[in-house]
Formats: C-alpha cells, sequence, structure tokens
C-alpha cells in the first residue's frame, strides 16, 4: 500500500474497489515502464527509497529541531489545511494545497478522485503523532499516525484503515505543497486485505 495516495486508498474502502484496482494497475503499469526506483543516480529515486525506509521505522523518528519557527508553522498550516479540508469536503481548499507537480501520484488524478470521494462517500481522517521529520529549506516530510473512516452513504456500510503516513511537503511561490504521499497501512489492515 505504500506509495499509493489516500484517495485511492478511500475509493478502495468503500464500493470503490474497481477504480482503485484500475488505478493501481496504471500506477504499476507507469511505474514498470519509467520507476525511478530502479535507478538509484536520481534524486527521486534516493528519495522514494528513503521514505519507504522512514515510513517502516516511523516509530523511532524524532521531530527535526534546525527548523525556524515561521517555516515549522508554515508547514503544520498546511498540513492541517490538507487533512481538514479533506474532511469538511471543501475541494478548493483541498486541491490549493495539492502541487501541481507531485511527485508519485498525478495532479488530475487526485483532483478527480477527490471529488469523486466527496460525491459518493463520508470520509474522515484523524491524525495522532504528527510531527516534522525532515526539513531541507524547500522540502519537509511531516509523519503522522493516519485513521481513516469511510461510510457509504447509501449501505452504511463503513470500513476503517489507519496506518503510517509520510506527507512529503515542497515550498513553492505560494507556500507548502503536498508534493508525495507515502501511506503503510497497519498490520491489522492488511491482515483484513489478504
Amino acid at each position: 500500500m505504500l506509495g499509493i495516495g489516500m484517495s485511492t486508498l478511500l475509493l478502495a474502502a468503500c464500493g470503490g474497489e474497481d477504480e482503485a484496482k484500475e488505478e493501481k494497475k496504471d500506477t504499476e503499469e507507469v511505474q514498470q515502464k519509467e520507476d525511478p526506483k530502479k535507478d538509484p543516480a536520481t534524486d527521486e529515486a534516493a528519495s522514494l527509497q528513503q521514505m519507504t525506509q522512514v515510513v517502516e521505522d516511523a516509530g523511532a523518528i524524532k521531530e527535526v529541531e534546525d527548523i525556524p519557527a515561521e517555516e515549522k508553522t508554515a508547514i503544520t498550516d498546511a498540513f492541517n489545511q490538507y487533512i481538514d479540508a479533506f474532511n469538511e469536503e471543501d475541494f478548493d481548499s483541498y486541491m490549493s494545497v495539492i502541487s501541481k507537480t507531485p511527485v508519485n501520484f498525478k495532479y488530475e488524478d487526485e483532483k478527480r478522485y477527490v471529488k469523486q470521494i466527496f460525491d459518493s462517500v463520508d470520509s474522515k481522517r484523524s491524525v495522532s503523532d504528527m510531527k516534522i521529520i525532515n526539513y531541507a529549506g524547500k522540502k519537509a516530510d511531516v509523519y503522522a499516525n493516519i485513521e481513516a473512516t469511510t461510510k457509504d452513504p447509501n449501505s452504511d456500510k463503513e470500513v476503517t484503515r489507519s496506518g503510517k503516513q509520510v506527507t512529503v511537503f515542497h515550498k513553492k511561490d505560494d507556500g507548502w505543497k503536498v508534493a508525495a504521499i507515502f501511506f503503510l497501512a497497519s498490520e491489522e489492515d492488511k491482515e483484513k486485505e489478504e
């Protein structure tokens, strides 16, 4: 489940299994053709490999200390907007914090999937243990435990998934934007999927 955006995860949770499977298939095909992980010489490959390890080892991660206070506030505000706008189904606010040049998902796909989620299911995310674990001027990694509860209003089917997430932010002219999402489902959720 690592590297799949939260919108795909939530679509799979309630009624969107086929769309999520198709997107996963499409994503895997694209990755096979142009998978930066296979070329460790690229910055993106190094970042993807590093994030996989970071998410796996998340329990021992400490918040960075060498971050300017105003940047810490701006990054925290961007992360909170990302979560709050999703929970409030505020499409414009949510998309305004998503990078138009993301690393591990496509902007247009995220736009389409989030719209579909808002139109078809009731979904909420709750966050705990949020901390900035890496800061490098124009890039920041935010770790959090995420619990996503998705309810299909037509059937009252409800699914809760939880796991560890690292959200990568890039600093743009108009603020900090979500550029990558790395989610690792909890062991309980992995067992349910099998």
